[in-house]
Parts: structure tokens; sequence; C-alpha cells
């Protein structure tokens, strides 16, 4: 059986080739039946994200190439359209590599934790279809254990590394718990968004999006269940949070000195984290001087995320040997898994040789002859039948000069025991 995955990634592709090999949720259990039913595919299994598409699948027959053309015709393309974009791996690659794409060593944003959940969706997703079988099942879950490893064991996913990230990093430092703050977000750019994005995944459902454009605003804020302001509502709308993000094309400052006082004193005092993404400034820069107020900017937000990427970096090579060490356990087990069915065999034959013996035994038994007579006998059959064809082959072997299989045959019936 052969454990092979080939797929494409933001490290091989742009973002275009990437839409056009994706898998449409609504759609993943027909591409599943549909990959399964593939002549020498056993088992398979799909991971579908922004960034990435990748196939994994176990089978006598499968190859890579089948594999890429069965790609390309499901989404409708000629073979060999994308072939230059697509990787492939095999055996211990293919565990090594899944393991090192769950644990979020492989994705855009070094150590972001969102890609195991992204798997395990996927693995879900097989399950529910029926195309996953012993080996991807036992990979997929060996998977989120070596995830689990990387992340308790070593840093990669302890220090931010993008602009939002930071920027939550640093919210959570100030305020705590995130999930009961409010946040007002000044803008609906990129920026804003990514920034609405990050907060909301970590359970922060308050939010307010105050922009020049309302209808700007309101779309927005209806993606993430937020309120939508314009830009002179925010006298009002500051002291009522406890975070401001601020990122518009404004060239003068929208957050001034006068409004954030002006919050601190209906907000009693409590702590106000502001931050300025924007280049010119939109914050008055004399709100820093202000008890009570955290301001920072984007070249502080830079400056944190450069250090987390750098102590990441560090942290890859520990997650690294986390990889080798547990794609090496996974092949172990394959190696048994592999061998269990001729164990099976051989015991069920066996089982059989020593009751169709133990039957003639409890017969003669039965006829009155000698008990003692009747279990040498029994003992003598029992050896001949467990020996007789283990013995012909050594015969064979040897009339052939087949010594490497006379060495294996003594390594495992004589000099087993030794150890």
């Amino acid at each position: 059986m052969s454990l092979l995955a080939l797929g494409l990634s933001h490290q091989t592709a742009p973002v275009a080739v990437r839409e056009r090999l994706a898998f449409v949720p609504d759609r993943l259990g027909d591409a599943l039946s549909a990959l399964n039913a593939e002549i020498g595919i056993d088992e398979c299994a799909i991971v579908s994200t922004c960034n990435r598409t990748e196939l994994y699948v176990v089978g006598s027959e499968a190859s890579i190439s089948a594999l890429a053309d069965w790609l390309h015709h499901w989404h409708g393309l000629a073979p060999g359209t994308y072939r230059e974009e697509l990787y492939g791996y095999a055996g211990n690659a293919a565990v090594a590599h899944l393991l090192t794409v769950t644990s979020g060593m492989d994705s855009m944003v070094l150590g972001e934790p969102q890609i195991t959940g992204q798997v395990k969706q996927s693995w879900t997703a097989a399950r529910a279809a029926g195309t996953l079988g012993p080996i991807l099942d036992r990979l997929f879950q060996h998977a989120f254990q070596t995830a689990k490893h990387v992340r308790t064991e070593t840093g990669i996913g302890h220090n931010p590394v993008t602009l939002p990230f930071a920027a939550l990093k640093l919210a959570h430092q100030i305020h705590g718990d995130v999930r009961r703050l409010g946040a007002l977000m000044v803008g609906a750019g990129e920026m804003i968004e990514d920034c609405c994005r990050h907060f909301a995944g970590q359970g922060l459902t308050r939010m307010t999006i105050a922009n020049r454009s309302p209808r700007r605003a309101e779309k927005l804020a209806a993606e993430f269940a937020a309120r939508a302001i314009g830009l002179d509502g925010l006298p009002e709308a500051l002291h009522e949070h406890d975070v401001v993000v601020a990122s518009t094309a404004s060239p003068e400052p929208v957050v001034t000195s006068a409004m954030v006082r002006e919050a601190l004193r209906r907000r009693r005092r409590q702590p106000l984290f502001v931050l300025d993404l924007s280049v010119p400034r939109n914050v008055e820069p004399e709100i820093g001087e202000l008890e009570d107020v955290y301001l920072y900017t984007i070249d502080d937000l830079r400056e944190i995320a450069q250090r987390g990427h750098q102590k990441r970096l560090e942290a890859l090579e520990s997650a690294r040997e986390i990889v080798a060490a547990q794609t090496h356990a996974f092949q172990r087990w394959m190696n048994l898994h592999g061998t269990s069915a001729t164990l099976k065999q051989l015991r069920e034959q066996a089982i059989d040789e020593r009751d169709r013996l133990l039957e003639r035994a409890l017969r003669d038994l039965g006829a009155g002859h000698d008990a003692e007579d009747v279990l040498r006998k029994l003992g003598h059959r029992l050896t001949n039948r467990l020996l007789h064809t283990p013995s012909t082959a050594l015969r064979r072997a040897a009339e052939h000069g087949d010594d490497p299989l006379l060495e294996a045959a003594r390594r495992l019936l004589i000099d087993g025991d030794d150890e």
C-alpha cells in the first residue's frame, strides 16, 4: 500500500491558481467520494484552505501523476495545466509534510494555530464521507498529537508575527481577557478588516466601526455583527470602548486629545489602549502623554512583530526535530500495520492445525488408546505440521543459494529469542 500526498500552497502558487484548484465546502463530500472511487485508491482525504489544496491517499496502484490528472479533471482543466505549481510526496515524506502543515510550520504566518482546526475539519469531512481507512485515520490523529507537542514544547506560536496579531497580543496584556472588551475600529480598509477578524476570532463580540463612508462601515460591520457609525460619532463613542484601532487615509488626526480626555473622564480613569496604524498618523501624539492611555504606533507594532518572527524562527528547529521523531514513530506503526495481516493469517493457520490434531487425539482417547501414546503422537504431528512450510521454504532457499533469506530465517526463527 502506498501513502501519497499531492497539492499546492502559497509557497508554490499565487492566489489566482489556489482559488482555481480549491474545493467548495458544499461539494467536498462529492469530491471525496469521486476520488475514493478511482482505481487503486482505498482511502483519501482532502485539505482545502485559502492557502493550500492537498490530496492524501492510500492505495495499491495510486500515483502522483494520476492524482494530478484527477485534480485537474475535477476542476474542469486540461491535464498538466498547473503541473508546475504542484508538489507530491510519498511514504515518509507525505507523513512529514502533513505533520509539518498541521503544526503551522508551513503556514504563511509561521506557527499560526488556525491550520490545525482546518485540518481537523478536513479529517471530519473525510470520516463523514466514509473515505478514511485505518492508515489515514491514524495519520491525521497522529498529526493532531504532533501539532500539540510542537505548540506546547516550542515557542513557535507564542509571539505575534503580524500587525493584527501583535495588536491583539497587546490588548490582552493591557486588559486581560479580550472577550469582555469593546473595540472601536476607526476606518474600514484592509488593515481594519484584518484586525476585526483577529479580534472576532478570539471571541470579542462588541465592536464598532467608524468610517467616513457609512456604506463601507455598514458592509464591514455586517460581516462581524458590529455597529457602524460615521466619523462624526467618535466623540460620543470613545468612552464606550477599551480598545481603539485607527487606520484611515485621512491626512490629519481624526482622534484628538480633547476627545480622549473626555472619554477618560467618562470612563472613570479605566485604561484605554489606542493603536494608530496610519501614516500620516490618525491619532494626535500628545494622547500618549495622558495617564491611563497606552498609545502604540505602526512602528511599535512592526518592531514587536519582527521580534516575534525571529523568536518563532528560533523555535522552528526544535519543531522540526519533533516532526522528524513523530514521522519515524508513524513509520514504525505502518510497519507493524503492514505485518498484521500476515501475522493474523499465520496464527489462524496454526490454530486450524492445532484444532484438527486435537480433535484427532480426542477421538483416539475416546476409542481407548493409551493416553501417553496419544499425547506423544499429538506433539509429534503438531511439530511436523507447524514446521512443514518453513522447512520446505528453507530447503528451496538453500538449493538456490538464497543467503539473505536463510539469514533472515535464522534471525527470525532461531536468534529471535536471544534478546
